[in-house]
């Protein structure tokens, strides 16, 4: 039998055409389109996308989107994880498909993300894209102030003070650019936060979870379901301290979690639709939270420790009973290794964790964790082994490249995983 006749028969065979495309990243399924209706057919019918999910499972994220701040570019500074040849990079998922100004990224969930737009009074179509849902009075913890300072470019000592307009929310998948963009219903009260939801290997629809503030210490949540386009309140009312970061969410295991500077804090169940206590780390022993996310269903927090120099990794326990220490972060000797190597900055209070990741290597887990230095500099290091490594970053732009200097370190990093999952 011929080559070109056993290509014929897998051809025709959409079976077996399925279950060797099913193996293939997102990326390659996208390009593959083009080869003939029958393939844009397959790959894009929801069998397959359901059936290309469940094989790879939640995937680890391929770079780090940084987040730019609501400057006036859509793009946004990257950084690849996973390729070590700088020929094979490409380049990174910019948002200008969506068609706005200063995006934000606010979430990354999974493959989607949730991004906001802000506007002004004299950008183009304003009348048709300006929601005044969303304004808020100065005095107000929200999300996003109203009043937002970002520093002149071509002053790195000025600031200049905007006031915008209205702001627009969007849910978006950068793999395929497809988004959706979110419709709010009228709120009595003020929007604190905007949270979102999503575990394709669960389901292929999304939820949002909005926080709104009734009074000074109560709050209620709205939620959306985007399998039903439709908005429910929900029969929570809740008394919480102003010291929740509710507008800094992380969802894993099915429940959004926020973090607290004090004892305690709060975590979201989303399929029993229930509020549940979340234990924090002894306030007077450690100083700022530096970091909080998630990594292959673990929660982790790094926290300052009495000096700006040391860091502890914490990951949280299953049953939600404790916050254990698991690694241990010497700034201080990350420097000296890297001393003389140009872009990593000598000022530790420069250095933001980016991502704690957990590796599974020869049946043993290990974390690695990711920092940012100066000029786009990210540096990993193995948590195991002390093992230091150096990521090169996509700078999108000159300004983009002005604004990093200016803004010396980034605190918001949001993982960038390949998905097929449709908005």
């Amino acid at each position: 039998m011929s080559v070109s006749s056993s290509a014929t028969d897998i051809a025709n065979n959409e079976d077996l055409l399925s279950q060797i495309l099913v193996r293939l990243p997102p990326k390659s399924l996208l390009c593959f389109k083009c080869v003939s209706k029958q393939w844009l057919s397959l790959i894009s019918s929801p069998e397959f996308i359901v059936a290309h999910i469940r094989w790879r499972g939640i995937a680890s994220p391929s770079g780090l989107l940084l987040n730019n701040d609501y400057l006036h570019t859509p793009e946004f500074h990257y950084v690849p994880l996973t390729h070590n040849n700088p020929s094979e990079l490409t380049a990174p998922p910019y948002l200008s498909y969506l068609g706005a100004p200063r995006i934000k990224i606010l979430q990354s969930c999974n493959g989607l993300l949730l991004c906001s737009s802000a506007y002004l009074k004299n950008d183009p179509n304003y009348e048709l894209k300006y929601s005044d849902d969303f304004t808020q009075t100065e005095d107000d913890v929200l999300l996003p102030d109203i009043w937002h300072v970002i520093p002149t470019i071509s002053n790195s000592c000025s600031q200049t003070r905007i006031h915008y307009s209205g702001f627009r929310f969007y849910v978006c998948n950068p793999t395929t650019r497809q988004f959706k963009t979110l419709s709010f219903p009228f709120f009595q009260y003020h929007i604190l936060a905007i949270n979102l939801a999503f575990d394709p290997l669960h389901s292929p629809y999304f939820k949002i979870v909005c926080v709104l503030r009734k009074n000074l210490d109560t709050y209620i949540l709205h939620l959306y379901n985007s399998e039903t386009k439709t908005w429910k309140p929900s029969s929570i009312s809740f008394n919480a301290p102003r010291t929740i970061y509710f507008r800094e969410p992380v969802f894993c295991r099915r429940a959004i979690h926020w973090y607290s500077s004090q004892q305690t804090s709060l975590y979201f169940d989303v399929d029993k639709e229930c509020l549940n206590p979340m234990p924090m780390p002894h306030s007077s022993i450690y100083g700022t939270v530096n970091y909080f996310g998630e990594s292959r269903g673990h929660l982790h927090l790094v926290m300052s420790t009495t000096s700006i120099l040391e860091l502890d990794v914490f990951e949280l326990e299953k049953d939600y009973s404790v916050w254990s220490v698991r690694y241990h972060i010497n700034l201080d000797t990350i420097r000296a290794t890297l001393r003389g190597m140009c872009g990593f900055s000598s000022d530790p209070s420069l250095a933001s964790v980016l991502r704690v990741t957990r590796v599974e290597k020869e049946g043993e887990s290990e974390a690695v964790v990711f920092m940012f230095g100066m000029e786009c500099i990210v540096v990993s290091c193995n948590l195991s082994d002390g093992t230091l490594k150096i990521h090169t970053g996509f700078v999108p732009s000159q300004e983009a490249v002005h604004d990093l200097k200016l803004l010396h370190s980034y605190t918001d990093a949001f993982p960038f995983i390949e998905t097929l999952s449709p908005i």
